[in-house]
């Protein structure tokens, strides 16, 4: 894979830049990458410190870092172990919150991601399995958090690209084992449900990709319609005169209605089957004292208003 096919991604991105660094093949590939288009990034890496090497693991990446003329900065997240339940969800939630606030403290514009085009279509087939609207079946190549733009300019290139280019520079990475391990649903739609589906559509890549990005399209069209009707029935607490608005529209048109109040309280939209029941919740009787909840949220309905608070 020629050099400018990876950089090119890289070029008019607003400074100051981080790299969200793992040590791992894909995000040191993208720090040198970041070097070579002379964005001047800081590494930022987040040690989950689950695996008894983890520490080395970052001091190595901090030497790649300086090797490769970038800064360097780490965060240790505690309260993580690998025995845990729900370990990838804990893990991902913990390294986001760290990344956040290093982006904060160091003033980051833009934090480059380092997913590839294979780790879309794995993240397409998980979600597809769970049930996910067409909002949430793939990963957004940009979102803003907070002050910084979490940019993905890599979504569109094959892993196989990334490996050449590791491998035409002579990159050296950290090989996390926890990578083999099957137990975790990822690893085991990656090494055992992806040959698979290739074996079965060799085009599977491309196929989910352009999936991924009509779907992406669709949710934007639905959310947009769905606040343009929701701007008549949202109180000034946020609260929804879920009567009004939902009055005379199909279930379909109601699931678009609640996913994008949903967005409007910060709410990760729920699975279809999780949203589908809450609707059937709320339309089962219109009385006060009605409850329902949903990611950390509990829902209320009484005269004719739907409320949302943290619990």
């Amino acid at each position: 894979m020629p050099q400018p096919l990876l950089t090119a991604p890289l070029k008019h991105i607003s400074s100051p830049v981080a790299v969200a660094c793992s040590g791992g093949l894909d995000s040191v590939a993208l720090l040198h990458a970041a070097c070579r288009a002379g964005l001047q990034p800081i590494a930022l890496h987040i040690d989950h410190g689950i695996h008894l090497d983890s520490a080395s693991w970052a001091a190595q990446l901090e030497a790649t870092a300086k090797q490769f003329g970038a800064a360097f900065a780490t965060e240790r997240v505690a309260g993580l172990s690998g025995d845990m339940p729900s370990l990838e969800n804990a893990a991902r939630n913990a390294r986001h919150s760290a990344l956040a606030r290093l982006c904060e403290a160091h003033g980051i514009q833009t934090l480059l991601l380092a997913h590839h085009a294979n780790d879309q279509a794995e993240t397409v087939l998980l979600n597809l399995l769970r049930g996910s609207g067409l909002g949430g079946v793939g990963m957004p190549a940009s979102r803003k958090v907070g002050n910084t733009t979490w940019l993905r300019p890599w979504l569109q290139v094959p892993r196989k690209d990334i490996e050449a280019y590791a491998a035409q520079h002579g990159l050296n990475w950290v090989e996390d084992p926890s990578n083999t391990d099957e137990t975790l649903r990822r690893n085991a739609v990656r090494h055992t449900l992806w040959p698979v589906v290739q074996a079965v559509e060799p085009r599977a890549l491309p196929s989910l990709l352009r999936f991924a990005s009509i779907a992406q399209e669709a949710a934007t069209t639905e959310e947009a319609l769905a606040l343009q009707c929701l701007q008549l029935h949202v109180k000034p607490d946020h609260g929804l005169d879920w009567y009004a608005a939902s009055k005379g529209h199909s279930p379909a048109v109601q699931a678009a209605l609640l996913r994008a109040w949903l967005g409007l309280m910060g709410c990760k939209p729920p699975s279809q089957a999780r949203l589908l029941a809450m609707l059937d919740q709320l339309n089962a009787r219109t009385g006060d004292g009605l409850r329902c909840s949903h990611e950390g949220w509990e829902f209320t309905y009484e005269a004719r208003v739907l409320q949302a608070k943290p619990v």
